[in-house]
């Protein structure tokens, strides 16, 4: 009676992760593909900010993905999702922004381009691929596993980083990683982590990187675990199921708050943020941000120079620019209405697959990750980020499987 109630609760686990039916699964994508999209994955949490090569981990291993994508085009881009045509768009109007407003940064402008381009060729082919449910199962376990390694990392202390904050107590990541980033990566995870079985080794991981969150400090990415866990509960397809859910995932929200709380660092971060209004900055580059749309609505500023113009008006003295903190006001700011409009329809046709997939064998996962990547861009331009366009693309491929599923099933009920 447990196992069924779990199994309603998060059924990813009637999906076999990993269980004995999916020893026997076949797949028609080519090994090689798979593996390098499965490098690609495990890589993600592994970002080197301070490296000594010019790009990035995970952009290198995205790179080689897509290369091996040419051993069997014919699966990976066989079908164009809608949303990639909407950030195709973006792409196009990211340019012409780029030449009304005549940047003076050219190289930081392509590099940008080049991988938000890339991001995008992900998710076409994820979009594909994913629908493979060996492919999915595989890229899902590759997602929990490197996010428990990089937590286990910082949890032991390999490769940690340190930062003092002013409000007392110390910030800590991995391998120079923006904390904020590391939080959202790390709750992407942890979501990822619960949905699988078997429960009395996944759950512990689970909670222990939740720990390695807590040490990150940041607000935005509770706020994005929260909202993560509430979605991947909020499943079932009776009103006694969903409260069932509600309540583990009150039961989760309420470690974690316990958590939260015996962290002095944190605790008085949340302090600050509720009684003095002080937001790391947001609480003044907002108002400039805001400030800047009003005044070139339709093509924004720039990409990359809508940056140096927020740390202008704001009088950042230890940065030469200054990220929006926030992807509407980024995107608003740096390519105005004609290229957030774009890039927003692509986003929802991404979240509208996701909810669709509830009602396919990974239930509410595939929209959860979509809820916690989205919501820890709220407080922080996560544009450019991975974890996103992955996320986005398990929705895609995922709700696809949904729909083409009950169709099948439609189908036989007609028949009979």
């Amino acid at each position: 009676m447990a196992t069924n109630a779990g199994v309603a609760a998060f059924p990813a686990y009637a999906a076999g992760l990993p269980g004995p039916a999916a020893v026997g699964t076949r797949t028609a994508i080519n090994p090689i593909v798979r593996v390098a999209f499965y490098l690609f994955v495990l890589s993600i949490p592994f970002e080197i900010p301070n490296r000594t090569i010019p790009v990035e981990i995970p952009t290198l291993t995205g790179a080689v993905f897509l290369l091996a994508t040419f051993l069997q085009p014919s699966a990976c881009y066989r079908r164009l999702p809608a949303a990639v045509l909407w950030f195709m768009a973006y792409l196009w109007v990211f340019g012409l922004s780029t030449l009304v407003n005549r940047s003076g940064h050219s190289l930081l402008v392509a590099q940008l381009f080049l991988l938000l381009f890339q991001l995008v060729l992900i998710l076409w082919v994820g979009a594909n691929l994913l629908r493979d449910k060996t492919v999915l199962r595989g890229v899902v376990l590759a997602l929990a596993l490197a996010c428990a390694v990089r937590a286990g990392m910082q949890l032991l202390g390999i490769g940690a980083t340190v930062r003092a904050v002013w409000t007392g107590g110390v910030r800590v990541t991995a391998l120079g990683q923006n904390p904020n980033w590391s939080a959202i990566v790390l709750s992407a995870g942890l979501v990822t982590m619960l949905s699988m079985r078997p429960r009395l080794l996944t759950w512990p991981i689970a909670a222990l990187t939740g720990v390695a969150i807590i040490q990150t400090g940041s607000r935005g990415g509770l706020v994005a675990l929260a909202v993560g866990l509430l979605a991947l509960v909020w499943q079932g397809r009776t009103i006694a199921t969903r409260f069932r859910g509600l309540a583990v995932g009150l039961l989760a929200l309420g470690i974690l708050a316990f958590g939260v709380f015996r962290s002095d660092m944190l605790r008085t971060r949340l302090t600050a943020a509720a009684a003095e209004g002080s937001l790391a900055g947001r609480e003044r580059i907002y108002p400039a941000a805001l400030s800047m749309i009003g005044e070139r609505p339709f093509l924004g500023w720039g990409p990359i120079e809508n940056q140096f113009e927020i740390a202008t008006r704001i009088g950042e003295e230890r940065k030469d620019r200054r990220d929006a903190h926030n992807i509407v006001l980024d995107l608003l700011s740096a390519t105005g209405l004609l290229g957030a409009i774009p890039f927003l329809i692509g986003i929802a046709l991404c979240v509208r697959s996701a909810w669709r997939a509830r009602h396919g064998p990974y239930g509410m996962l595939p929209f959860a990750l979509a809820a916690t990547t989205l919501a820890g861009c709220i407080s922080g331009t996560w544009i450019a980020s991975k974890i996103l366009w992955l996320s986005l693309a398990i929705g895609v491929a995922a709700g696809t499987m949904a729909w083409e599923q009950r169709s099948r099933h439609r189908a036989l009920g007609v028949l009979r």
